[in-house]
């Protein structure tokens, strides 16, 4: 009798621990999956990339505010973004393979030029241009939870920034991913 009791325990315990492995497991994706949105989820970059202005507008824009768009990326933040700590180390990442392949990064808070919001519906996010002035790139740096190099949409667009040859023009509306709106 005392064998099959302590069977019957051994047998609660394991159920037990599996139960709580799924529900740690299930808590962490919905808390996860809570934060995953789109990054265009109104579609407002969608449809002015449907206009073929869209690229001579941004370019107006950013040389009304002064900056030079010619080999520049501009990566734009939000300072009250919880997404900011996750993607840091991308971002940090994209920063050193721009300087190294002769580009000039440019930081933008969003919240400090409220002109681009018509640009960029979420943060973080990053505007790529080649050293003709040409859009290369803009969107997200990254999907997923966490937006890592794994899920990276830019590096292999770095080393366009420093040519002059034509490059194709990326507008990224349908990524999920941890974004803030604007």
């Amino acid at each position: 009798m005392a064998k099959k009791l302590s069977k019957a325990r051994r047998q609660w315990l394991i159920v037990a621990v599996i139960a709580w492995f799924g529900l740690v497991l299930f808590s962490i994706s919905y808390f996860l999956e809570q934060r995953l949105v789109w990054f265009d989820e109104q579609g407002q970059l969608l449809e002015l990339s449907n206009n073929d202005r869209l690229e001579v507008e941004l370019v107006s824009e950013l040389s009304h505010l002064g900056y030079s768009v010619a080999g520049h990326v501009f990566h734009i933040t939000s300072r009250d973004c919880p997404c900011n700590w996750r993607s840091s180390g991308h971002i940090a990442a994209v920063k050193r393979q721009v300087t190294e392949s002769d580009g000039k990064n440019l930081v933008i808070d969003i919240d400090q030029v409220s002109s681009l919001k018509r640009f960029v519906p979420a943060t973080p996010a990053i505007i790529m241009f080649n050293e003709s002035s040409e859009l290369i790139y803009l969107g997200p740096y990254a999907d997923g939870a966490f937006c890592t190099t794994e899920s990276s949409f830019v590096e292999e667009l770095i080393p366009s920034v420093s040519i002059n040859s034509k490059a194709p023009q990326w507008v990224n509306t349908v990524a999920k991913g941890c974004y803030c709106k604007v």
